[in-house]
């Protein structure tokens, strides 16, 4: 390994020998092999997080759904919720002023349901592909500045050595 020391200062550290060529190439091989593993990771996220988003919907619209239409339904035919019993028909009575403020709740709650399954997911999907798009962003801006770096030390190296040469 070559180093550069300067014999007038004899506490000056010595300066390390730039890497060469071929640790350069495997520096920038592995930050390649990085950058492929975070696109596959982004891309597998933003999947990741359709396919969530898409569960919870899909489950809400076979668990949630069925019941929330069982329940107003039955609050607009009987004004309030009737008491069920195994084969008899549900009692019809009057609503109470208690049935008309529940009634109230269902549909506000119901709006609230819809509204908060869209915007969750809306933020599962935005924040897993910012955040992996942020990231794909700030490797392969150092992977190419270092690629850069590398080209231009190479056309140093050579200038260096058409230098050197004697005039013809």
């Amino acid at each position: 390994m070559k180093t550069n020391h300067d014999a007038s200062n004899p506490s000056a550290a010595p300066e390390p020998a730039p890497p060469s060529d071929s640790q350069i190439l495997q520096r920038l091989a592995i930050h390649q092999r990085r950058l492929r593993w975070l696109t596959a990771l982004a891309v597998s996220f933003w999947a990741l997080a359709v396919v969530g988003a898409a569960t919870v919907l899909i489950l809400h619209s076979i668990y949630l759904w069925p019941k929330e239409q069982q329940i107003m339904a039955d609050y607009g035919t009987y004004g309030r919720l009737p008491i069920r019993v195994a084969g008899t028909p549900p009692e019809a009575a009057p609503p109470t002023q208690t049935d008309r403020a529940l009634g109230v709740s269902f549909n506000m709650t119901y709006v609230v349901v819809r509204g908060v399954l869209l915007v969750a997911a809306s933020v599962l999907v935005l924040a897993g592909g910012t955040l992996t798009t942020l990231l794909l962003v700030i490797f392969n801006r150092r992977v190419t500045l270092r690629q850069i770096s590398f080209s231009l030390a190479q056309i140093s190296r050579q200038l260096e050595e058409l230098q050197r040469r004697p005039a013809a």
